[in-house]
């Protein structure tokens, strides 16, 4: 039954809410921990490697089918298996996050008839960063779409104000329904360069090769163009020479699902460049490791979670002149602005603090304070309860109310 689903068995909050997201929905637990005590929770995403995320943090997990690629087979089995499995859990409200889950979820949930349908855009990405022929067909379909999933909600939220008024402009979104709120937030409690395990960060130094009074610049993002992977990795060309104690080091998963793939020369141009170390569960070892953080982002970034947890973690930011990037970044205050593609520009960004180190220290310190006032968890938590309690309200399910439902069935889903 939905209701053993939603743990209702263990007393608590009667509203429910479904948070959807891709491969990454596991990065909503922390939100949903925060916000427990006033919704029960429940979560659906794509990779059934983070189910154990969810029940180790006590919240069902849903698996549903998803490709990352551009197949309308596969978007319409996304879509009727979400419609299914919202339609048999009957949350209350249902939260989609994402490109492509914030559009097949949200017009799921619409058409199983959930009363509050929410859907966040963490940036626009490569549809609206690049502008080859490929790309542009791909965004022709797209928009589409997402203007029926907006139309469909009951709010969209968008973490920065460009892609508001951008979406805005283009009627994708319909007046009056949208919302901004900067960033996922981030738990500058735990991401404390205070609370570093300094023996484990050595040990990423000595992995890299990083001697007492080298500078250790690290890049950390999916390995895909628009993410500036060729500009980091030829900005470390070119700084080679002039700036032997830098050690330029690059974090993450080579995604060859993506349309903006790199291609075999480019993975070898990077590996000859740059220190890749594939993706890691060490963060925070690698960011206690890091000297200066990098992020030269091509793509339309909403506002970058890695930027958040670099400056949670007190180090200096060099990235792009963006908005979602430069709401991170007070330029000569925490960091630098530069250039999108402009590969000089970012050596010369990343040159001028490897050969200045109390520079470095003094945007250190105030990256560590934007974090804290501005990109804490609790802000958007706060902001996010805001948004559900009103919405909810007004579709008759207030808190306290006592919401009965009809009956539900069983809810056979991998994962659940």
């Amino acid at each position: 039954m939905s209701d053993r689903i939603w743990h209702i068995d263990r007393g608590g909050p009667s509203r429910r809410v479904l948070i959807v997201g891709g491969d990454d929905v596991h990065k909503r637990i922390d939100l949903m921990k925060a916000l427990s005590d006033r919704f029960r929770f429940a979560g659906a995403g794509s990779d059934l490697r983070r189910a154990d995320d969810f029940v180790q943090a006590g919240f069902p997990f849903i698996y549903y089918p998803m490709d990352r690629g551009t197949n309308p087979l596969s978007d319409a089995r996304s879509y009727w298996f979400l419609r299914r499995v919202i339609r048999r859990l009957q949350p209350d409200l249902v939260h989609a996050f994402a490109t492509k889950p914030a559009v097949w979820g949200r017009l799921a949930a619409a058409g199983a008839g959930v009363p509050v349908v929410i859907g966040t855009l963490p940036g626009l990405g490569s549809l609206y960063s690049r502008n080859d022929l490929v790309t542009r067909i791909v965004r022709t379909v797209y928009q589409p779409l997402q203007r029926r999933a907006c139309h469909a909600s009951d709010l969209t939220i968008f973490q920065n104000e460009g892609d508001l008024r951008q979406f805005a402009e283009a009627g994708v979104v319909p007046a009056g329904r949208t919302a901004v709120i900067s960033g996922s937030g981030v738990r500058t409690d735990r991401l404390d360069p205070a609370k570093l395990n300094k023996q484990a960060a050595q040990a990423v130094r000595r992995e890299v090769g990083a001697r007492d009074g080298d500078v250790v610049v690290t890049m950390m993002s999916r390995i895909i163009r628009s993410k500036g992977v060729m500009e980091f990795a030829r900005a470390a060309q070119l700084l080679r020479d002039s700036h032997p104690s830098a050690r330029f080091v690059l974090v993450g998963p080579d995604d060859q699902s993506s349309l903006d793939r790199l291609s075999p020369r480019d993975l070898d141009e990077v590996r000859e460049s740059v220190q890749w170390l594939g993706e890691r569960s060490d963060v925070r070892a690698i960011y206690g490791a890091t000297d200066v953080f990098v992020l030269p982002s091509l793509y339309r970034e909403g506002v970058p979670r890695v930027l958040l947890e670099a400056a949670s973690m007190g180090l200096p930011l060099v990235t792009t002149r963006s908005p979602g990037c430069e709401a991170v970044v007070d330029e000569g205050r925490n960091g630098v602005l530069i250039h999108a593609g402009d590969v000089e520009d970012l050596a010369r960004a990343v040159g001028s603090l490897v050969a200045q180190p109390v520079l470095r220290k003094r945007f250190a310190q105030e990256s560590r304070k934007i974090a804290v006032r501005h990109f804490d968890l609790t802000v958007v938590v706060d902001a996010t309860a805001q948004h559900y309690e009103r919405l909810l309200a007004a579709a008759g399910r207030p808190r306290g109310a006592d919401v009965r439902r009809g009956g539900q069935g069983n809810l056979n889903t991998p994962g659940q």
